[in-house]
């Protein structure tokens, strides 16, 4: 068998090349980007503020918080996005979400991985949920797909059902922070045969993009209303204030 194996993979090579995730070049490793798509990609890392991981220019002491968050301090306990939201990267968002690219959810979350706290062992792992109806159109959540990969790599219970959302929301394309949290309140609640085990619970929420947090903030008030003592937010892309391309077409991709 790996002898055939071997004997064909030039063929295969040939007949259906590894492709970058971004542009669709032909790379030598599907999994890696290419070297005119990789350069675009700003990949985030610490230092970063503690409240809510936006990179700081040069080296904080431990704990440091930016100005907004010590301003106003947010609901979740941290994020964690793997790169920032720019032109490429919204691309690949857009290939998972509607180009049906359903293995970049994989390349996402070996991205994540990375960032997962030693300690583990209590946690879950749950995605950002869709109205039935949009999931029905769309046949797959992309957000779940993500999740599911990253506590496979991870070793962390996956609970794709913590997070009903129970109302449709319209697009949120073009409206400000203020109107998109109006939107979204009260769009999504705790199941109700999951209550029990939210608890002091410790949660990894994952989402594709994160934009102005709006849908995000709505299911972590969820979560900490039932019980949830600590969450974090995972995701691809997150804009970063003061970036001059994540603009306005960032608006575009949060659904």
């Amino acid at each position: 068998m790996l002898l055939l194996q071997k004997l064909a993979r030039p063929v295969l090579d040939y007949a259906l090349p590894e492709r970058c995730p971004a542009c669709g070049a032909i790379t030598a490793d599907g999994a890696n980007f290419c070297a005119d798509c990789w350069p675009q990609l700003r990949f985030l890392q610490p230092p970063w503020c503690d409240g809510c991981a936006l990179p700081f220019a040069y080296e904080q002491e431990a704990g440091a918080l930016c100005a907004e968050c010590l301003a106003h301090r947010p609901l979740h306990d941290g994020i964690r996005a793997v790169v920032a939201y720019n032109d490429m990267s919204r691309q690949i968002a857009l290939r998972l979400k509607y180009g049906g690219r359903i293995g970049l959810a994989k390349l996402i979350a070996r991205q994540l991985v990375r960032h997962l706290p030693d300690e583990r062992c209590d946690m879950v792992v749950t995605p950002v949920p869709l109205h039935w109806t949009r999931l029905w159109s769309r046949s797959f959540n992309q957000s779940a797909l993500i999740a599911q990969e990253l506590a496979r790599l991870g070793g962390i219970q996956y609970c794709p059902d913590v997070l009903l959302r129970i109302r449709r929301t319209p697009s949120l394309r073009g409206l400000s922070s203020k109107e998109r949290r109006k939107t979204v309140a009260k769009a999504f609640v705790a199941n109700p045969v999951k209550t029990a085990g939210l608890k002091a619970a410790r949660i990894i929420l994952v989402d594709d993009v994160l934009t102005t947090g709006a849908t995000s903030d709505g299911c972590i008030k969820a979560l900490k209303k039932a019980g949830a003592s600590w969450v974090q937010l995972y995701c691809w892309a997150r804009v970063v204030r003061g970036d001059a391309d994540s603009g306005n077409t960032a608006i575009s991709l949060d659904a």
